[in-house]
């Protein structure tokens, strides 16, 4: 049995959606068509783990059976149809509430959505190796974007057995995250164990994000009370993990709420994230408020104010010289769309061209024929 619908924060306004969509496809006239409301809690080629609050149900979820252009993910909410001639599959998907999203992996600009309907993503890095301040800012961005609230999770404390240099790691950690709690914790000595569940609460979902063999899996595991993920060892050489995780996984944690496990992300890029970055980057986005130009580059204009920021040392410079970088990456991703769209357009054009050149021929021998 999966959970009930209410725990997978099933809702009136879900119910309202389902209604219309079941009314529409019926047909006027027609009665409400039989379905199954439920959450995704897999997705693996072309198919769809569905959470009803009964049995779960494996729903086709390809393009040519949905009714949706959007690719189902996990924490989607949908409707699931059975048909005698295509069996379960996927109907539709509810608006999304918020999407944990990057660029996905490739040439081609495109999103990559890795969980959907999230209240917090638990930005994970792990204390058995250098602080990756930089990864970090990227990573809060991209939390930042979902729509949902980040939460630095700081794993494997037992690893820095000094009070004093633990603390002064989070205070480092601290400094470039601007409104977001940072929590340390270790799945050997139990530290930080009852903060994380607290910050699960039932009906909520959690993401989690990091790189392999930072121990995202066995915080699942210790919190839902069994082996429900593998786990793996770490290279002592360079840190890294295996990618033990090769799904995203929606878990129930008993008497809190869910988690998404996800794989371990080396490559982190941004999608569309101006907002993302600005609320990771809180202190640079007031003071580029305060510029005098609306077009002001932060460089040597008169009147600017995140020059004025850097100066007065509520900028550090660092954080601005990254912050310089991940703007220039969305100023560049946004080129390349448009680049990208002009060519699909003058490919199109090009195509219609052939189609009327192609029709001129056939056009003139039914004109002759009719004359004869």
């Amino acid at each position: 049995m999966t959970p009930d619908l209410s725990s997978l924060g099933w809702d009136d306004e879900l119910d309202r959606w389902a209604a219309e969509v079941e009314a529409a496809v019926g047909g006027d006239g027609q009665p409400a068509i039989d379905s199954f409301k439920g959450r995704v809690a897999r997705v693996s080629r072309g198919f769809s783990l569905v959470f009803t609050g009964g049995d779960a149900i494996l729903a086709a979820s390809d393009s040519t059976r949905t009714r949706t252009e959007l690719e189902p993910a996990t924490g989607d909410y949908v409707l699931v149809q059975d048909s005698e001639t295509d069996g379960p599959h996927i109907l539709d998907i509810a608006p999304r509430a918020t999407a944990l999203t990057r660029r996905a992996p490739g040439r081609v600009p495109g999103p990559q959505v890795l969980a959907t309907n999230i209240d917090s993503v638990f930005v994970m890095h792990g204390l058995d190796r250098p602080t990756n301040l930089r990864r970090l800012e990227r990573q809060l961005v991209v939390a930042w974007e979902s729509g949902a609230t980040p939460v630095i999770v700081l794993t494997k404390s037992d690893k820095i057995p000094d009070p004093a240099e633990l603390q002064r790691t989070v205070d480092d950690v601290a400094a470039i995250a601007p409104g977001v709690a940072t929590v340390t914790v270790s799945t050997v000595t139990g530290n930080g164990m009852d903060d994380i569940a607290a910050r699960i609460p039932e009906s909520s979902t959690v993401a989690l994000m990091g790189l392999s063999g930072i121990g995202k899996s066995t915080l699942v595991n210790l919190l839902s009370g069994g082996q429900v993920q593998r786990t793996g060892e770490v290279r002592a050489a360079d840190r890294r993990g295996r990618h033990t995780t090769v799904t995203r996984d929606l878990i129930p944690i008993p008497g809190r709420g869910h988690i998404i496990d996800t794989p371990g992300i080396r490559e982190i890029g941004l999608w569309q994230a101006y907002d993302g970055l600005a609320l990771a980057f809180p202190e640079i986005a007031e003071a580029a408020a305060q510029c005098r130009f609306a077009d002001c580059g932060h460089e040597a204009e008169p009147g600017c104010g995140v020059q004025d920021g850097l100066a007065s040392g509520a900028i550090a410079e660092r954080r601005l010289e990254h912050w310089r970088e991940l703007m220039a990456e969305l100023e560049l991703q946004e080129s390349q769309l448009s680049e990208f769209a002009r060519r699909a357009e003058s490919r199109d054009r090009a195509d219609a061209n052939r189609r009327r050149d192609s029709e001129r021929p056939n056009r003139r021998a039914r004109r002759k024929g009719r004359r004869r």
